[in-house]
């Protein structure tokens, strides 16, 4: 059995990217960087990367002075559903990778992923494996940096996964109302997904997908590193054509 590096996976966020090694076609393990820790002196530049999302310059110019073999993951890839997105040069690659993650799984149902990183992303696909669209909104920490951004005196204050319902103070009052509305939302748009199709499968996948409580029996469930196993999945379909 081969145990060698075939590919790295870079999934590239807005603060930190993870990285991933392919061995015998499946993903061997995942670590968190930031330019300043990547471990260039660990990594083989003769092996191919895989790319999802959009690079700094600063990333990129480092990725490519790096690597002799950059792989861009991009919408005209074979792709293992249909697309339906009305414009698709604009889709996020993320969100590609993320439907190609789960595309395989629970077949013949329709599928909810919801990001939930920097912004809130939902995607869905029907259960002819058709990829239909979604919805974007302000992440946590978007939506606790906008309060003081955009008032003249409400403070920056952090997330608080266990604020109350009711706050007694302007410092809860922002915690309830960031962590609490967040969470609402959520719970609000998986709802209505679920009155339209009943049998719908949620996969819940983000850094901030921890904070998010759910009943076990609720037909969700949390994929950690979904977008990097879009990724491989995406390479396992175009390998010979790249």
């Amino acid at each position: 059995m081969n145990h060698a590096t075939t590919a790295y996976l870079l999934d590239a966020g807005n603060t930190q990217v993870k990285l991933a090694e392919v061995k015998n076609d499946l993903i061997s393990s995942v670590k968190r960087f930031n330019l300043n820790t990547f471990p260039w002196s660990d990594l083989n530049s003769n092996i191919p990367i895989l790319i999802s999302s959009v690079l700094s310059d600063e990333w990129k110019n480092s990725i490519e002075d790096f690597f002799r073999n950059k792989i861009y993951i991009n919408v005209n890839m074979k792709l293992p559903f249909q697309l339906a997105y009305e414009t698709p040069e604009t889709l996020g690659m993320d969100r590609l990778c993320n439907m190609a993650g789960v595309a395989q799984k629970n077949p013949n149902k329709p599928k909810l992923v919801v990001d939930l990183g920097t912004c809130i992303k939902c995607d869905f696909m029907n259960d002819q494996q058709v990829y239909e669209g979604g919805s974007i909104s302000p992440g946590l920490n978007m939506r606790a940096k906008a309060l003081h951004s955009f008032t003249a005196k409400l403070p920056n204050i952090p997330v608080d996964a266990h604020a109350k319902l009711i706050g007694k103070n302007t410092r809860e009052s922002i915690t309830s109302g960031v962590f609490n509305g967040w969470e609402a939302e959520i719970k609000g748009l998986i709802q209505a997904y679920k009155l339209t199709y009943p049998d719908l499968v949620v996969y819940l996948c983000g850094g901030d997908a921890r904070h998010f409580d759910f009943d076990q029996k609720s037909n969700i469930f949390v994929l950690e590193h979904l977008t990097l196993e879009g990724i491989l999945e995406i390479y396992r379909l175009n390998e010979n054509s790249l």
